[in-house]
């Protein structure tokens, strides 16, 4: 007991005795120092107002670039004539939101701020960016892991696999505690699953240190060495097992359907959609939203679906249209109303794209894809595109604009077609490579032309049993989903 009454003395000895009525030194320090005007005023706003303030500035900030950009004649001249370029901007105005909501964080204003951090491309690959991106993550998960509103972010973070995401999707997983935050903790970790096991596979594929790869037109035309961060992440991935994470994907979605499936599917884009729609005079991308821009939008949120239809979606894509699996038969009608079915191309190599004329990547390609068709002319060899986009009209002429020669079916708007649904196309363009039995052999526009040439190959040599591989093999060269 003696050595517990000593330690419990010293800490009495060094603990100072202060005054209750008088200031503490920090404090008096604190009084001491005048506040500046903008300190004041700052004091005096919420912190939803000073969000909102910050906001209208980068808001402002990226007009005037734009202008700049449109007077420019040279890239270089555009750099010259702002003053900042948009992904600087995107830091220093990111590093302003995390700092205001850190000053106060559990008000509904600070969640504004963060998840506008967090609705940034990049998902936290800019050095710079990644670092407020980290910290807006952080806070969000600690002080609003179980609101709703901040948790449906994690629904549109699985296109990006980083180590800040896994922090955010899985501090969401273990902070939600209501049913409708716990619903969408899982069906986001699920989909972000699903892309990391494909991550995985990938990683482990690759011998040595890999390069990022910038893709146009279906080539690689640049690479770049990944960072110490990224090579360390990639390191870690190829210690993972694919399988076990694609059945922890599977359990989750099970769970969000059986416990969770009444819940709306309600995302962070649909919500910015609906608060478009009520603003006396909507813009996009600083101009005023058209009339067929808001009938696109309308169309969009009249389409309403269940977090259990989500899961099952996800599950399907999964299970079925998975690299190894035959794609699902489907027929449609083409610009001129002439009916077109995927089972008359079997026996072909097939590369089915899903583009529209809306979509600056997919109108990129297309010079490439003439060439793939141009090549293979008289090979057993097809290329079949959707196109998916509102006016039948504009893909009419477009097709025509561009010399899109090949069978291209029509779906209409982009994603809420009956074929794109089917497939459970979510981006553009969407790229499923087929082989002669109709087997989904890679969903990816990454080394096209060797895929295609290499399959072709294998039509020569019928006894390959290539087509019969697992799907969501580690084997297999593309990821599967």
């Amino acid at each position: 007991m003696k050595p517990l009454a000593l330690a419990g003395l010293a800490v009495l000895l060094v603990t100072p005795v202060t005054n209750a009525d008088e200031p503490s030194a920090r404090e008096a320090a604190s009084a001491e120092t005048p506040k500046s005007d903008d300190q004041i005023r700052s004091s005096k706003r919420s912190i939803a107002e000073q969000y909102a303030q910050i906001r209208a500035e980068y808001e402002a900030e990226q007009a005037r670039y734009r202008q700049a950009a449109t007077k420019a004649a040279t890239p270089g001249d555009k750099r010259a004539a702002a003053d900042k370029r948009p992904r600087d901007l995107i830091v220093d105005y990111s590093r302003r939101m995390v700092d205001l909501a850190q000053s106060s964080p559990d008000e509904p204003g600070a969640r504004e701020a963060l998840l506008w951090v967090l609705n940034k491309p990049g998902r936290g690959y800019w050095r710079a960016f990644g670092d407020e991106f980290a910290r807006a993550g952080a806070l969000l998960v600690r002080h609003h892991g179980n609101d709703p509103e901040a948790v449906r972010i994690g629904l549109q973070l699985h296109h990006q696999v980083t180590p800040r995401c896994d922090a955010i999707l899985l501090g969401f997983y273990a902070a939600a505690k209501g049913r409708e935050a716990k619903g969408l903790a899982r069906l986001a970790l699920a989909q972000y699953l699903v892309q990391k096991a494909n991550q995985v596979a990938d990683a482990r594929s690759v011998e040595g240190r890999p390069k990022r790869r910038q893709l146009s037109g279906g080539k690689v035309v640049r690479e770049f060495d990944l960072t110490d961060e990224e090579y360390a992440y990639h390191l870690e991935l190829r210690q993972c097992d694919s399988q076990v994470i694609r059945a922890e994907a599977v359990r989750l979605y099970e769970e969000v359907i059986s416990e969770y499936g009444d819940l709306a599917h309600l995302t962070r884009r649909r919500r910015e959609l609906e608060a478009l729609l009520k603003e006396a005079t909507p813009e996009r991308n600083g101009k005023p939203l058209t009339p067929e821009g808001r009938r696109s939008i309308e169309t969009t949120l009249a389409r309403k679906k269940t977090l259990g239809q989500e899961a099952e979606a996800g599950l399907d894509e999964m299970l079925n249209l998975a690299v190894g699996r035959p794609a699902p038969e489907f027929e449609g009608a083409d610009v001129d109303g002439k009916r077109l079915k995927l089972s008359d191309y079997q026996g072909k190599v097939v590369v089915l794209v899903f583009w529209g004329s809306w979509c600056g990547p997919c109108m990129v390609q297309v010079p490439h894809e003439r060439e793939l068709v141009e090549r293979l002319k008289g090979q057993p060899f097809a290329l079949l595109g959707v196109d998916c986009e509102p006016d039948k009209d504009t893909a009419r002429k477009t097709m025509a604009r561009e010399r899109m020669t090949w069978p291209n079916w029509y779906d209409g708007a982009p994603t809420t077609g009956p074929i794109a649904e089917r497939f459970h196309v979510r981006g553009f363009p969407s790229v499923f490579v087929l082989d002669a039995k109709g087997v989904i052999r890679s969903r990816s526009a990454l080394d096209l032309d060797r895929t295609v040439d290499k399959l072709l190959e294998e039509l020569k040599q019928p006894t390959s049993g290539r087509g019969t591989s697992r799907p969501g093999s580690e084997k297999d060269e593309t990821p599967g989903l």
